[in-house]
């Protein structure tokens, strides 16, 4: 090879990698501009209409969100924007953050610092439906905050509910409720326009310095009018000790019924609390008595007679884990040993029957969402059992407990899923990534 074709050769060489850095590069700040900017993302393409399932898929979002992002994010009904609560440095830490944003607005978030401290959440099973939520007409946020805060922490005074406005960002404080019992500590948006199942003088431990209720309540209350509209003493779960009564509510549901009272399920220990608004409450013995389902996940039905069960359990017990690799990081749990268990079940909550079950093989316990249970009671969205980071959700008809579609998450975590307004829709949400899914006029 004479001189002249080796630079010829060598020169090309060193242009086509000058070439592919450059492109290289190019791609990288592409890819950077295009997740600084939350912008649509281009990875997966809108779906084609298939009248075999129910939803096909049609946006897809992706937002930046904070990296000790905890908590529950969820998307107005109408599927326009997303909400969801920076949780702080722990569970219980005072100063929390609720950022909100349109979904096509990238990362232009309007953040709202809210002092909930351990009152973020009403119950005590892990990622339960936390004290926020969207208007019915997504005109804004539902949420509540503490402000009198001392200089050795918080005093005396307990929630005071509030109203975010997505159209301007305003924050709209409401005189809070007063009973008796003691401040109230414990919102769970029924209806998210202000009706609420409460707690009042239940959570002593959490203020500074710490009180001692001794007669802690749930009630019904009307935030807007600052009203109590019903009561029902902890007392109605005889297993829960004094000592410790909200380390025993293990999960919560509401919802507003056509009349427009209130219908909430409290779930303690080995027993269930139906209660409707004005009507004393009906106990029924739980169907997950073992202390180790404690975390299992509920939905209501909107009608109120029907209570999803999202089972987080290894019903075959535990794998053991080889040690012969000391370097190996072991998981968090171990592997479930691999029998088909039921996931998923419907129960009458006029009897507590068991209507229909979800069985599958379960390989991990894992920290699967809330379930969600359409308007129309159609169909509901549960997580399904998976392997590895296969994260999966099933879209399962209310009738019979049959999957009739899946869907996969958007992100490498999958924190939340729900329905739009009517069941039009399912929008499903997983570290900032959030893929929104139409009903299909096709599909039967």
């Amino acid at each position: 090879m004479d001189l002249n074709e080796y630079l010829r050769r060598h020169l090309t060489t060193r242009t086509q990698y000058r070439t592919m850095r450059r492109q290289l590069l190019i791609s990288i700040a592409l890819c950077a501009t295009a997740w600084s900017l939350g912008s649509v993302q281009a990875a997966r393409a809108v779906e084609s209409v298939n009248p075999s399932v129910p939803y096909y898929r049609t946006k897809g979002f992706s937002q930046r969100v904070a990296l000790n992002f905890r908590e529950v994010a969820i998307v107005s009904p109408d599927g326009n924007a997303l909400v969801y609560l920076e949780g702080g440095s722990h569970f219980a830490a005072e100063r929390k953050v609720l950022h909100i944003a349109r979904l096509d607005a990238g990362n232009d978030w309007r953040s709202h610092p809210l002092a909930m401290g351990a009152l973020w959440q009403f119950s005590d099973a892990d990622r339960s439906v936390p004290a926020y939520g969207w208007a019915s007409n997504s005109s804004g946020v539902w949420a509540a905050t503490r402000e009198k805060i001392g200089p050795d922490g918080i005093n005396r005074s307990g929630l005071q509910p509030a109203f975010i406005a997505l159209e301007d960002n305003s924050i709209q404080l409401f005189e809070p409720p007063r009973h008796a019992a003691g401040p109230l500590d414990g919102l769970l948006w029924a209806d998210s326009n202000g009706l609420a199942l409460a707690r009042f003088g239940a959570r002593g431990a959490s203020y500074q310095p710490q009180r001692h209720d001794k007669n802690p309540t749930f009630a019904i209350i009307d935030a807007r009018r600052g009203m109590v509209l019903d009561t029902l003493p902890f007392d109605v779960f005889k297993a829960i000790s004094k000592e410790h009564y909200i380390a025993n509510l293990d999960n919560a549901a509401a919802t507003r019924l056509k009349n427009g009272k209130v219908r909430a399920v409290l779930l303690a220990l080995n027993q269930w609390a139906v209660w409707t608004q004005g009507e004393p409450p009906r106990i029924l013995l739980s169907p997950y008595s073992d202390p180790k389902e404690r975390h299992n996940k509920i939905a209501i039905s909107r009608d109120g007679s029907r209570l999803l069960v999202a089972r987080q359990h290894c019903d075959g017990g535990y794998e053991d884990v080889s040690e012969h690799d000391a370097l190996r990081r072991r998981p968090t749990t171990p592997p479930c040993k691999p029998v088909e268990s039921v996931i998923a079940a419907l129960h009458d909550l006029e009897t507590g029957r068991q209507l229909w079950d979800v069985r599958a093989t379960v390989y991990r316990k894992a920290q699967y969402p809330n379930p969600a249970i359409s308007d129309d009671g159609r169909y509901a969205l549960i997580g399904l059992p998976y392997k590895g980071s296969d994260l999966q959700i099933a879209l399962i008809s209310m009738n019979d407990g049959k999957i009739v579609q899946t869907f996969r998450s958007p992100g490498y975590a999958l924190h939340s899923m729900g329905f739009l307004r009517g069941g039009r829709g399912v929008w499903i949400h997983g570290d900032g990534a959030t893929d929104l899914y139409e009903h299909s006029a096709q599909s039967q």
